[in-house]
């Protein structure tokens, strides 16, 4: 089969490359899946530049992938060859950008009919890291006011869209030439995260101006206090990973509950009641697309041979929303 893999210990960003691997064979509670579409996130660059030391070459990259089971290992009770899934993947083990992948039958997800493989492989680590963050973390609720960064990326884009369908109040920031875009996604409050003004004018749009209930943090400030200005005192600061630092956080000052999400850390963690919610969190999103209720965001779809320098990309910051490539026809 073809994959996208790091061919060493010593490979790097500018070392991924395309190669042919044998189809792997699943084991005991694993499927294999024929994969139709994969997507291209952040953290998959990262791990081309930090290996993990589990890892074995060539370690095929990628986490996000949607397409069709077509073998499940001993005993996987659930799931049948033929059966249409989107998964996100374990990152200490080989990856799935390749045109076969290994993954836990627990943490698959069903794809309903009439939602295509390039949407449904959009979703998974942005999505489910922005739907752990909002109602698995903060319990945001309708009527609580949350500050987005990144509003316009992967999962600032679907906290947006999660926050507005939720009844919250949605203060999002990102640069002016994605305003219209964010506001399309549910936002109510549109800022510039540059403005040197740009704390006043969050804490003039909540209720006595205490500040926001939730806040989303996508982008480390390093300095915790960087963003616990913006909260409320017994507010919520929800990070992903890794969290700021809260050395010069003075006590009985912000109260504020702090909140990491990283959700490869439930597999390295061992931690099978988090995986398995991958597995709920990814049927609520398909039923969502199904219904027409979620933008998958993809803003390009390229092929499998592209993705080396998708990955380049990701890392300058020049793609807004998701990549996807396709793997195999979308049919």
């Amino acid at each position: 089969m073809k994959a996208i893999v790091l061919s060493t210990p010593r490979s790097g960003l500018d070392d991924v490359g395309l190669a042919e691997l044998p189809v792997p064979r699943p084991g005991p509670g694993e499927v294999r899946l024929r994969v139709a579409a994969v997507s291209v996130n952040p953290v998959d660059w990262k791990l081309a530049v930090d290996h993990k030391p589990e890892w074995t070459y060539p370690h095929v990259l990628g986490l996000d992938a949607a397409g069709v089971i077509d073998a499940v290992g001993p005993d996987v009770a659930d799931w049948r060859s033929g059966d249409r899934a989107v998964v996100h993947n374990n990152l200490w083990k080989p990856g799935v950008f390749a045109e076969y992948c290994l993954a836990p039958a627990h943490v698959v997800s069903r794809l309903p009919e009439g939602v295509s493989f390039t949407d449904a492989a959009a979703v998974p680590c942005a999505g489910y890291t922005a739907y752990q963050a909002l109602f698995r973390k903060a319990r945001l609720e309708a009527g609580d006011v949350i500050l987005v960064q990144g509003a316009n990326g992967g999962v600032g884009g679907f906290a947006t869209q999660f926050a507005h369908q939720a009844g919250a109040r949605v203060i999002a920031l990102t640069r002016p030439e994605h305003f219209a875009a964010v506001r399309r996604f549910g936002a109510d409050i549109v800022l510039d995260y540059r403005d040197p003004d740009l704390l006043a004018k969050v804490k003039a749009e909540t209720e006595g101006g205490y500040g926001v209930d939730v806040m989303l943090e996508v982008a480390n400030p390093g300095d915790a206090r960087t963003s616990l200005a913006f909260v409320r005192y017994n507010g919520h600061l929800v990070s992903v990973d890794p969290l700021p630092v809260m050395t010069d956080v003075p006590s009985y000052t912000y109260a504020a509950s702090i909140h990491e999400v990283a959700l490869g850390g439930a597999y390295n963690a061992g931690h099978l009641p988090t995986q398995r919610d991958f597995a709920r969190i990814g049927d609520e999103l398909m039923a969502r697309l199904a219904g027409g209720k979620l933008d998958p965001m993809v803003e390009e779809i390229v092929a499998l041979e592209d993705i080396p320098e998708a990955l380049r990309r990701l890392r300058r910051r020049e793609v807004t929303g998701k990549i996807v490539a396709r793997v195999a026809p979308d049919s």
